[in-house]
């Protein structure tokens, strides 16, 4: 089934020892020292591609039976167009929530929000923070699957310039898709990561220090890149994925609310 998400994050599982008791499991997030609960942080996003710049829209009348390839279309962001049973996504939040992700990772909620900060969808996700060493699913519902294919947002102790290291895992077919690559059963996505400098970047929030991560991602289908801005307070805040499909999705923080 298309709306049930699988991935096997093997560079997230290095990072913990599979938690088995509740109060095992509780402190997966209540040690979070960056990705704290309720702490609700919305990216204003969009994708590049053929020098147009485009918002995701899919569909949520769900009374008309479309097939999966058909739930979801890009639009260009000047020519917004209204279309019955559709909504177009105009930001993304993150929350870590109560509770745990497949038993050993910090439960991540996605909400997918309209032009009026309200929530249209949401998924739920992982994400491990482990001293300094953090890691996090990608937003994957309807077109965000792309992202699949990439490198995930990763941060690993030292956090220094020139800190290098590589990661693999195992993407299963239920993100394949005819508008990116289509595949049976799992996929190989190799990834190596390099801490290049810190940076001070401007933000809707203001000016943050940040540590700018590169990694480069390779599989059958071939190369994908990311550019990630991590800051010591609020996590990764801006976001550069260069796509298999040759576009780009960038994703930049714009307000953060405290529950």
């Amino acid at each position: 089934m298309k709306n049930l998400f699988y991935i096997s994050f093997i560079s997230l599982l290095s990072f913990c020892s599979f938690a088995q008791t509740p109060e095992e499991l509780q402190r997966l997030t209540a040690d979070n020292s960056v990705y704290k609960q309720y702490r609700q942080v919305f990216f204003k996003y969009y994708l590049l591609k053929d020098k147009d710049t485009l918002l995701v829209k899919f569909q949520t009348d769900l009374t008309k039976e479309l097939v999966y390839e058909d739930k979801w279309k890009l639009e260009k962001k000047s020519k917004f167009n209204p279309e019955q049973g559709f909504s177009t996504i105009h930001f993304l939040a993150t929350t870590v929530k109560d509770g745990d992700y497949m038993g050993s990772q910090s439960l991540l909620q996605y909400d997918y929000v309209d032009r009026n900060k309200r929530g249209i969808a949401q998924e739920q996700a992982g994400l491990i923070e482990y001293g300094k060493n953090i890691s996090m699913y990608p937003p994957r519902l309807y077109h965000f699957g792309i992202l699949a294919l990439n490198p995930f947002p990763e941060i690993k102790e030292p956090c220094e310039e020139g800190n290098s290291w590589a990661t693999e895992r195992e993407i299963t077919d239920i993100v394949s898709s005819e508008k990116w690559g289509k595949w049976e059963g799992v996929l190989k996505v190799n990834a190596v990561y390099n801490i290049r400098n810190e940076q001070t970047i401007k933000t809707n929030i203001g000016f943050l220090k940040c540590w700018v991560v590169e990694a480069d991602a390779e599989s059958s289908f071939g190369k994908t890149r990311l550019v990630a801005y991590f800051n010591q307070d609020y996590g990764f805040v801006k976001l550069n994925y260069y796509n298999i499909d040759g576009s780009i999705l960038v994703m930049d923080i714009n307000t953060v609310k405290q529950f």
